[in-house]
């Protein structure tokens, strides 16, 4: 007996040894499909994309086990054992990169772009107060950015750079027709959907859903966070970067939107499946405007803008259609893309930016101004347009002839990734500076 001792205790210690390799193995494995949240809120989503809705958040520094990958988007598994997407760029990601980490806010009325890191380069464009770039690198006073699809410097004196999705603290107090500061009374809310937290944190669990205008008492301020009250009588937390202030209870501000960032904008590509629209030698013009479309739509989503897309292929939408996308979504702007085409070629060259409503007429003077200062292509002006899009749309609504397809010189770029990248930067900046009060 004493003989087959030996033997049992080493096939224990085999079997420990298995066990515990077994355990590392599993850890180990885990941890190579662990990822660690870089931004302040990262959104979980139902499926791997931007057009799919909101579930759930994860905050910065939460660790999180990727199930798989599709599309630069990572399946994860977050609390209560649920499964969601988040965007890989949000994660792990010590990089600055186009889509992530930095975003820079021009803090200067108007500032110069140039090519090189010095006062004596080419200018090569310029922003206006509040525009922001993605910033690629800093040294000696100035700042590397992404501008026009190419790499530029600003001055880093007119340039302030955060994190993104970092939120500016908003003011305790609002002002008056008097400009004297009264305290807060009433807090509305920007957006539909915005959750409102059980505690001052993003990790505080949701108890309500609130709806755009809709308005709440004020009870207090902790941190980036407001006390309000429910109409059940308890008592929530909203975040004060998704909502505005008013000092007079008995009339509640309407909910408006003060930047980009907080708005919803309807992008209409011109024609598309059996109506291809004004045709150019080598392509249609419903090609050329789901390019342009797609283009401006990541570019606003990258703002943090609520983007959608009247169409995201080659499908045929009807006039109505198309304004109804604006009146349901309530849309904060809506832009049609199109490509002009004339009976005489060579007629005429360039763009031009349309309006029906007289409302609309600082939208469109705006996105103009802008076009005419970036795009290489003559610009046409301001004209009033009795479009169907325009007329029968009680949104902010502009439509945008982006040059002629039937003049030699403008069919040769307009369906350029260069040229979309002028159009698409052009109407960020004044959008931008449409929505800053």
């Amino acid at each position: 007996m004493r003989f087959k001792r030996p033997k049992k205790r080493i096939l224990f210690i085999i079997l420990f040894l298995f066990i515990a390799l077994t355990a590392y193995a599993t850890v180990a494995l885990a941890n190579s499909n662990t990822v660690k949240v870089n931004a302040r809120a990262v959104n979980v989503r139902t499926g791997p994309g931007l057009s799919y809705s909101i579930m759930s958040q994860v905050v910065e520094g939460e660790q999180l086990n990727v199930l798989e990958e599709e599309n630069e988007w990572y399946k994860v598994r977050i609390s209560g054992d649920h499964v969601g997407w988040i965007a890989s760029w949000l994660v792990d990601n010590t990089e600055i990169s186009a889509a992530t980490n930095q975003i820079g806010t021009i803090t200067g009325k108007k500032v110069n772009v140039r090519s090189e890191n010095s006062t004596s380069s080419s200018i090569i464009g310029s922003v206006e107060k509040g525009t922001q770039l993605t910033v690629l690198f800093q040294q000696g006073g100035w700042t590397q950015v992404q501008y026009l699809n190419q790499v530029a410097w600003v001055s880093s004196d007119y340039i302030k750079v955060t994190a993104q999705g970092k939120k500016e603290k908003a003011a305790t107090t609002v002002a008056t027709e008097k400009n004297a500061a009264a305290p807060i009374q009433t807090i509305t809310i920007r957006s539909s959907g915005t959750n409102i937290r059980q505690k001052p944190s993003l990790e505080g669990e949701v108890i309500q859903k609130a709806d755009k205008g809709e308005s709440f008492s004020y009870l207090g301020t902790e941190g980036d966070w407001y006390k309000i009250k429910l109409s059940n009588g308890s008592k929530g937390y909203v975040a004060n970067w998704v909502v505005d202030l008013s000092a007079n209870k008995k009339a509640a501000p309407t909910a408006r939107v003060n930047s980009l960032s907080e708005a919803t904008i309807v992008i209409d590509a011109g024609h598309g499946g059996k109506d291809p629209g004004a045709s150019a030698p080598n392509f249609y013009e419903k090609e050329a405007t789901l390019k342009t479309a797609r283009a401006l739509a990541d570019r606003l989503r990258s703002a943090g803008s609520n983007v959608i897309l009247t169409r995201s292929d080659d499908t045929f939408i009807s006039l109505n259609d198309r304004v109804y996308k604006a009146h349901q979504a309530k849309a904060d702007v809506f832009i049609s893309l199109h490509y002009d085409s004339t009976e005489k070629r060579n007629e005429i060259s360039g763009t031009t930016s349309y309006y029906y409503h007289e409302k609309d007429t600082e939208l469109a003077k705006t996105v103009n101004r802008y076009l005419k200062q970036n795009v290489p292509l003559s610009n046409n002006g301001v004209r009033k347009g009795n479009y169907f899009v325009l007329r029968e749309n009680s949104r902010p609504a502009i439509l945008l002839e982006l040059g002629y397809l039937n003049n030699d010189t403008d069919s040769q770029v307009v369906n350029s990734k260069n040229y979309r990248s002028h159009v698409v930067e052009s109407v960020y900046q004044a959008l931008n500076q449409y929505f800053t009060p």
